[in-house]
């Protein structure tokens, strides 16, 4: 009888250890399962964004590309780039990415900067949008179509030799503060905005 008692309650605690063994498996599965789709939703919009971005690109045009230092507002005294965004295509733009690059002498690129240009400058008058978490959603900017957005945001990480020469250009008095190497972009990612979505 006591060996049969034993025997049950080692049975009933191996069941049990199983069971917790199984439960745990499954858990962590269903866990892996969502981190992994999650992971493919991401990866599926960036693609998404540059293959719009390819589509699309020929529809943006970022004109009167300049880095300088600014002269005058809440910005003053910090490096810049300023610009025009346009929007020439057909569709309405929810997201958008650009490129900037700063070129040497030899053409060679020196400096590239990823921004939106739609978001406003850090120290600017302008106040974006907050979203609070679980509280209040996020209204995309949308970037209706024949747009132009003037749009100005402040060089971060720039190597020194730019902003040194940005800071001690000479010259003219309209070309004082600027940089006088050659600028360019490069359209990165684009989501087209579908209001049914």
């Amino acid at each position: 009888m006591i060996l049969k008692k034993k025997s049950l309650i080692v049975t009933l605690v191996s069941a049990f250890v199983l069971s917790c063994v199984l439960i745990l498996t499954l858990i962590g599965y269903v866990a892996y399962v969502e981190i992994k789709n999650e992971e493919s939703k991401i990866s599926y919009r960036y693609s998404l964004g540059k293959v719009n971005a390819k589509i699309y690109e020929k529809h943006v045009e970022v004109s009167g590309l300049a880095a300088k230092m600014e002269d005058a507002g809440a910005l003053k005294g910090k490096n810049i780039v300023e610009g025009i965004l346009k929007n020439r295509g057909n569709k309405n733009i929810s997201e958008l990415l650009v490129k900037i690059k700063f070129f040497d002498r030899d053409g060679a690129v020196i400096y590239e900067m990823l921004f939106d240009p739609r978001e406003p400058a850090l120290g600017s008058g302008v106040m974006s949008e907050v979203s609070i978490p679980y509280i209040s959603t996020h209204a995309k900017m949308i970037t209706k179509r024949g747009e132009a957005i003037p749009f100005k945001t402040i060089l971060t990480n720039c190597p020194a030799e730019i902003s040194s020469s940005i800071s001690n250009a000479s010259g003219l008095s309209k070309d004082r503060g600027k940089w006088s190497g050659k600028l360019g972009y490069e359209i990165v990612s684009v989501e087209l905005y579908d209001p049914g979505a």
